[in-house]
């Protein structure tokens, strides 16, 4: 069982009414875990959401055998994993303790059965979801129109370039 101030530090339920927190703490875990602690690989199943109460988690992709892009360090009051409600998906990432950690981490499996018996709930929380997606999209289109900007024969080729952007 999980603290309804604990989830509250979290961004995705800052707006989630307390007796949909109530729900999701009494089904979510508090867990600590090292540095070096591999929460999500690459390939594989994602089994849970996870919750970052304290630490700073790697989000990283391998691109060859000896180089690694690292594309976000997770933060206090950040989430990943929602891809574990998703039947059969898999991770495009992999994510990495960079120090102790203390996280609430709920299964997917938990969570959409809490969806299915209650459909506020699962409003409430997709909705987050999407506003959180969406930043993140803004973001990336942000960083390829920098790029863009800086390539001057790539610029002049891009039609439409204010359509990158939701």
């Amino acid at each position: 069982m999980v603290k309804i101030e604990d989830l509250k530090r979290i961004n995705l339920f800052k707006n989630s009414p307390d007796h949909l927190l109530d729900i999701i703490s009494r089904e979510a875990q508090l867990s600590i875990f090292n540095t070096g602690t591999q929460l999500i690989t690459i390939n594989e199943k994602v089994g849970a959401l996870y919750m970052l109460i304290m630490g700073q988690v790697a989000v990283i992709r391998q691109l060859t055998p000896d180089i690694d892009v690292i594309l976000d360090y997770v933060q206090s009051g950040a989430s990943f994993g929602i891809s574990s409600i998703i039947q059969g998906a898999t991770a495009t990432y992999t994510a990495i303790c960079q120090e102790p950690c203390e996280v609430i981490t709920l299964s997917g499996q938990k969570m959409i059965e809490l969806f299915e018996n209650n459909h506020e709930l699962a409003y409430v929380v997709m909705k987050d979801v999407s506003r959180q997606y969406k930043r993140y999209m803004d973001i990336r289109a942000d960083m390829i129109l920098k790029t863009i900007g800086k390539e001057r024969d790539l610029k002049d080729k891009v039609y439409n370039i204010k359509y990158l952007s939701f």
